[in-house]
């Protein structure tokens, strides 16, 4: 049995605290499982007279074991309660971290795991952990997790700190790495902990917006150490530090500044130099280097160490330390965390189906709050991709970015639930533009076809942290225009967006209409021109609204309507190659996906693309065809639309019957991310387990996990910048949208189903404020009025509602 649980320190500390109580395994039961197995093991253990633990002191923690599991099973679950941060970390299932942060924070305070998030080839652990992972070679403070997009210099955080008792050898330092006890590994929103077994410390982490707190509980006696180096090595660069006073260490790390503080003096400090160590209390920039520092004996104390962080300065660090972490109560800080998750996340309530429903949902709110993360400092400075500093008057500047993904989920959630965020992300979005010097990889780059990323860039090819990819921003800002989300005139932002438009499908592609041998890319930069279509219309800039317009329907130019699938054509207008079998996940010419997952691909001219199939009865064939067949891939991004496009196509019960079964049910995957998969995959697409997602799927900046909430509460934007949600049944008997009154005039906004089950999943009828309703689409304006949407479900389809 492990000592954690047996030793006079981890009974003191656990009837004090530890402050993270929260999931561990991804399984709510298990930590009541695991519970009542401690208090039987105890048990046993004290009736041993030869044990020299007091009986009296493991009888007073029986009984305060006992008083905390009654009241965790009569309490009120908040929703934060069903956040469990374990979900989407294991492997190459969602790519998340256990991090400790607060709701779009610029410290992400998170363990980082090894081997798995080193030693893989490419498809583990790009934030840097992985639940399998039984050893930890740090506690990082920034982390970019979720991303496929990532490289090795992405898989583990910067600015790490590792705690270590035992006395190391110098080849330790080449690779520092302790193991951890998987069994007491605990995160909750907002806070993280784990035991340390070979070392004996008890880590706990915590977070404020701009802070990272950490508190290390040594029992060891001796020397008891901290290790702390870039933690990102093999592409983060090299740190800079100094210990300016036995409590204070202050650097860099590239644009990443830090002053972190210490509760107890240091009696010693070291130089790792990556080959040996030496003595000095100052890191410059050796490769693979780091800094040790000694604090002696600490058993029975609690090291405590925060850390404030900027993008500005170490004095702005300072700034933030002062302002975000001002005293050393660890517990506060980590109260106030965890009620600030709670207050967004009640923005939402859902009532009725089943605790680990409601844990995926509310978890997938928590991991769309990861990114974009607020770089600007407690006095609303920020550096610029233009490498100079700016104010932020008003707003919070956000940045770290991936819209190729999330712009068709994530920000559609943001506009109902969230719009003060909206609001200064559209903002920062004007920063963006104004401060980018190109967004290719070369100053003039026009963007060839996925053959780049399209990434912003500033001065010199400067980026801010966490930037990915950037294909479909313009749709963001005019999605927030037409919401009234923007604080900026849009007529400031128009030439910006323009000049994306122009970028992503230049101009020389006028006189043929489409991008050679790219139908996806073609399709793709359609959705951008209608987009910026319509605001030229609202601006009366007529001559760009007819020559966008134009331009958003080059998707007729690359379909193939002899076979009715998107085909590549050559520049002199040719058609190229195909392949027999359309369902082939081959990826010439159509990136991530098969001729079928392409083949949806009009979102923003819905219509037109079912009147090319040859009408409703044809495309409901095709599209039946490519869900009963399974041909869809929930894992991506490229067809996430298909489902709710029944609604559109006048068959809105298949809409129902498939959004379910993609929410709650196993169902048959064929496909990775590259290519299909050795066998076929028969498993839920979103569950509330550590390997939480189907295998290659990531998350992508809180893309799926947007789509899954949207999707939980009955709601999906087809086309981001048009304002109109395709509806269907909630998981979930109720949810409520707490509107904000700030921004709409409406107070809430509720989606009820009565009848629902696992049986009932047909809406039968519907009411709007009382009144008859059968449509299968509200108008954003509908929702932020406020109101309550009602249906009334059945076992079997009406085919007649939702056809008006």
């Amino acid at each position: 049995m492990n000592t954690i649980f047996l030793s006079d320190d981890f009974l003191s500390s656990t009837i004090e605290k530890p402050a993270c109580a929260g999931a561990s395994t991804g399984k709510s039961t298990r930590r009541t499982q695991r519970v009542i197995f401690k208090i039987i093991s105890l048990a046993s253990f004290a009736s041993n007279p030869l044990r020299p633990l007091r009986f009296s002191v493991v009888i007073l923690f029986l009984i305060q074991m006992l008083a905390i599991l009654s009241l965790n099973s009569c309490r009120h679950e908040s929703p934060v309660d069903y956040v469990d941060p374990f979900i989407c970390t294991q492997g190459d299932h969602g790519q998340w971290l256990p991090a400790a942060l607060v709701p779009f924070g610029l410290v992400e305070l998170s363990p980082d795991t090894w081997p798995g998030s080193l030693t893989a080839d490419g498809d583990f652990a790009h934030g840097g952990y992985d639940w399998s992972d039984t050893h930890i070679r740090g506690f990082s403070h920034f982390h970019k997790g979720s991303s496929g997009g990532t490289t090795v210099r992405d898989r583990a955080g910067a600015i790490s700190v590792l705690p270590f008792s035992a006395e190391k050898a110098d080849t330790f330092f080449i690779n520092p790495v302790v193991a951890a006890d998987k069994d007491s590994e605990r995160a909750e929103a907002g806070c993280y902990s784990v035991y340390l077994p070979e070392d004996k410390i008890l880590a706990e982490l915590t977070a404020t917006l701009r802070t990272g707190f950490h508190r290390y509980t040594f029992s060891a006696s001796g020397g008891n150490s901290l290790f702390i180096y870039e933690g990102n090595r093999g592409g983060s660069g090299a740190l800079i530090c100094t210990l300016v006073d036995e409590n204070t260490l202050e650097g860099s790390l590239g644009n990443k500044h830090f002053v972190m503080e210490f509760s107890e003096p240091a009696r010693n400090v070291k130089i790792w130099t990556g080959k040996e160590i030496e003595e000095g209390n100052t890191l410059n920039k050796p490769d693979n280097g780091g800094i040790i520092i000694e604090f002696g004996q600490l058993a029975r104390k609690r090291l405590l160490v925060r850390t404030g962080v900027s993008l500005t300065s170490v004095e702005s660090a300072r700034s933030n330390l002062m302002a975000g972490s001002p005293d050393w109560n660890f517990n506060k800080v980590r109260k106030d965390a965890s009620r600030k998750w709670n207050t967004l996340l009640s923005k939402i309530s859902v009532e009725g189906a089943s605790a680990e429903d409601k844990a995926i949902f509310y978890t997938a709110l928590y991991h769309t709050c990861f990114l974009p993360v607020i770089q600007s400092d407690v006095d609303g400075v920020y550096t610029g991709l233009d490498k100079k500093q700016h104010l932020a008057e008003g707003y919070d500047h956000y940045a770290g970015y991936a819209f190729w993904d999330s712009f068709r989920t994530k920000y559609p959630l943001f506009s109902l639930w969230i719009p003060s965020v909206f609001n200064d992300i559209s903002t920062s979005l004007r920063d963006l533009y104004e401060q980018a010097d190109n967004w290719g990889t070369l100053p003039g780059s026009d963007h060839s076809p996925h053959g780049v990323s399209f990434v912003v860039r500033g001065r010199e090819g400067y980026s801010t942290f966490g930037e990915c990819r950037h294909e479909h921003m313009l749709m963001v800002v005019a999605d927030a225009y037409f919401k009234g989300l923007m604080k900026v005139p849009v007529q400031e932002l128009y030439p910006y967006m323009k000049r994306e438009v122009l970028l992503q499908m230049p101009e020389k592609y006028d006189s043929i209409g489409y991008i050679p041998a790219r139908p996806d890319q073609t399709g793709e930069y359609c959705w951008d021109n209608r987009t910026l279509a319509q605001v030229a219309g609202a601006l009366g800039y007529e001559e760009d609204y007819e020559y966008l317009m134009k331009r958003s329907g080059y998707w007729r130019n690359t379909w193939d309507s002899t076979i009715r699938y998107f085909r590549a054509r050559a520049a002199d207008g040719t058609w190229l190659d195909f392949p027999e079998d359309p369902a082939m996940n081959r990826e010439k010419y159509t990136y991530e996906g098969s001729k079928w997952h392409w083949r949806w691909n009009v979102i923003h001219d819905v219509p037109s693309m079912i009147d090319a199939f040859g009408g409703r009865d044809a495309f409901n064939r095709e599209l039946e065809y490519f869900f009963d067949n399974d041909l869809y891939t929930a894992g991506n991004q490229i067809d996430l639309q298909a489902p709710f496009l029944f609604n559109m196509s006048g068959a809105p019960w298949l809409t129902q019957k498939w959004v379910r079964k993609i929410l709650k049910e196993p169902i048959v995957q064929k496909y990775g991310t590259h290519g299909f998969f050795p066998e076929p995959i028969f498993d839920r697409v979103y569950k509330s387990s550590p390997d939480g997602y189907l295998r290659e799927m990531d998350d992508d900046y809180g893309c799926m996990s947007g789509w899954y909430a949207m999707a939980a509460m009955g709601l999906y934007q087809m086309c981001t910048g048009f304002p109109v949600y395709q509806i269907t049944a909630p998981i979930f008997d109720k949810v409520t949208i707490s509107l904000d009154k700030e921004f709409y005039n409406g107070k809430k906004f509720t989606i009820r189903a009565e009848n629902l089950s696992d049986e009932n999943i047909y809406i039968q009828s519907a009411t709007l404020n009382g009144k008859s309703f059968s449509k299968t689409e509200l108008t954003h304006e509908e929702i932020v009025n406020g109101g309550e949407l009602v249906f009334i479900m059945g076992s079997t389809p009406n085919k007649d509602w939702g056809l008006k």
